[in-house]
């Protein structure tokens, strides 16, 4: 945006000017902000809203759509892209993100890359997760990966090589006005290592107990044996990651729209700060876990017919209960990730998590509130533990206070190399003692708060010439 909008008069300002996405409503026009039914429709997993449902279904959009953010203004589009840039380096041949279609499909898709944001009412962020749209699983249009954000189809993308390029990733949402929102990569999760790929770890040696991050390889003793379900002690999910450790950084193409603020915090999380690869085990550094008893759309926590899997009893979500059963959702074979956004869990069961993403380290913990010391109160609320449990750790152990470097974004496509030596960890989490190449788990293309409109092509390692 052209000015930034600060304390209580700007942030009035920003939702007067907002009217493609807020509008005033209530009785004798009370002036309280409510969303556009037209964006509810568009983005039904709209942070504090229910979505709008037909005939006892749920309305999702057949593809991807993205709603107009502050005024609504057209996007010009870019200027000739300068592909000199390029010159100077050597783009790994094993990863790089293109989001063009592969052979199996003919729609662009961002394999294994997700959206998230901040949760502030009324935001949101586009497009969900590809297998959420019912028009992108058919035979044509069809997107070539289990999961992952789906492309969109732009016009005057860089092609500094000949090859095709009609593919881009497209982000946009808003009103962020926590902390902000965008997207991540998991590196090894569809596709693990490719064959012959210079970034993957070395095997594990026969007998290992670690791995080369110095991992374990199996979960400890005491999960095996407790818990609603008895785990085996093999991992739930991978804790794989890859070794960058022969590349200088990481490079894409980018641009942002016209009322896109102008900052992009590229994060990336290795063995000492990584969420995910501390499940289980906790090595490096403590997870937490946040929960909500209460629904942060309104709706009364309720039950439904959906059996819990690892206990006793059924689910229970944000929907109202009066106007009739869950509603479906129109696509038919709905994934839980997209259940749970629409209709997030809550009350007992914010602390149970579905059979294709299950997490030993919270399932079936009670969802309490905790206040931590004054110097962290901003995430003060409610979390997965139990009574006689730790308490949730605070901010000197916790992960995710990944690494971290910011790049100012234009309306023009521009190339940028962000160095591995630039990255730098923040102050709300777990200080690491380097930052560890040799196992990297994630990449994350953040927006800060306020609103975000931009384009990402062609991600991928680099190294400079010699």
């Amino acid at each position: 945006m052209g000015s930034r909008l600060r304390g209580p008069v700007g942030l009035v300002a920003a939702l007067a000017i907002a009217g493609g996405v807020w509008s005033c409503g209530g009785p004798g026009n009370s002036g309280q902000s409510a969303p556009d039914p037209s964006v509810v429709r568009a983005v039904p997993w709209l942070n504090g809203v229910l979505p709008a449902v037909a005939g006892g279904q749920a309305i999702v959009p057949d593809t991807p759509t993205y709603p107009p953010i502050a005024m609504g203004l057209p996007d010009p589009g870019s200027r000739p892209p300068n592909c000199s840039g390029l010159a100077a380096v050597e783009l790994s041949p094993f990863w790089i993100d293109t989001f063009e279609p592969d052979m199996s499909g003919n729609v662009g898709v961002a394999k294994a890359w997700a959206g998230y944001d901040d949760l502030t009412k009324y935001a949101f962020h586009a497009p969900g997760d590809a297998t959420w749209y019912p028009g992108l699983n058919n035979p044509t249009k069809k997107f070539g990966a289990p999961w992952g954000l789906p492309a969109e189809q732009v016009d005057g993308l860089p092609s500094c090589d000949g090859l095709p390029n009609h593919w881009a990733l497209h982000l946009r949402g808003g009103l962020f006005r926590n902390w902000g929102g965008g997207a991540s990569h998991v590196f090894t999760d569809p596709d693990g290592c490719p064959m012959g790929a210079d970034f993957c770890p070395p095997p594990v040696p026969d007998g290992a107990t670690v791995d080369s991050a110095g991992l374990p390889l199996t979960a400890p003793d005491s999960s095996c044996s407790t818990g609603p379900t008895q785990h085996n002690c093999l991992y739930d999910e991978s804790h794989a990651s890859v070794d960058a450790s022969k590349y200088d950084g990481v490079a894409f193409w980018a641009r942002r729209g016209p009322e896109s603020q102008d900052r992009l915090l590229v994060t990336i999380t290795d063995n000492f700060t990584s969420d995910r690869l501390a499940r289980q085990n906790q090595k490096y550094c403590r997870r937490v876990r946040q929960c909500y008893t209460h629904c942060l759309n309104g709706a009364p926590c309720s039950p439904t017919a959906e059996a819990n899997p690892n206990g006793p009893g059924f689910i229970y979500r944000c929907f109202e209960p009066q106007a009739g059963p869950l509603p479906s959702i129109q696509n038919g074979g709905a994934p839980t990730s997209q259940l749970d956004l629409m209709y997030p869990r809550c009350g007992q069961s914010a602390c149970t998590f579905p059979t294709t993403y299950p997490d030993a380290d919270f399932e079936g913990k009670a969802c309490r509130p905790y206040t931590f010391p004054a110097a962290e109160a901003y995430i003060a609320g409610e979390f997965c533990f139990n009574e006689g449990d730790p308490p949730p750790p605070s901010r000197d152990d916790r992960c995710l206070n990944g690494w971290v470097r910011t790049v100012e974004l234009t309306p023009d496509w521009q190339f940028y190399t962000v160095p591995f030596s630039e990255f730098r960890q923040g102050d709300f989490g777990k200080i690491a003692p380097y930052f560890n190449l040799k196992a990297i788990d994630t990449i994350a293309l953040g927006f800060i708060v306020g609103w975000a409109d931009v384009f990402v092509d062609n991600v991928s390692f680099y190294r400079r010439k010699r």
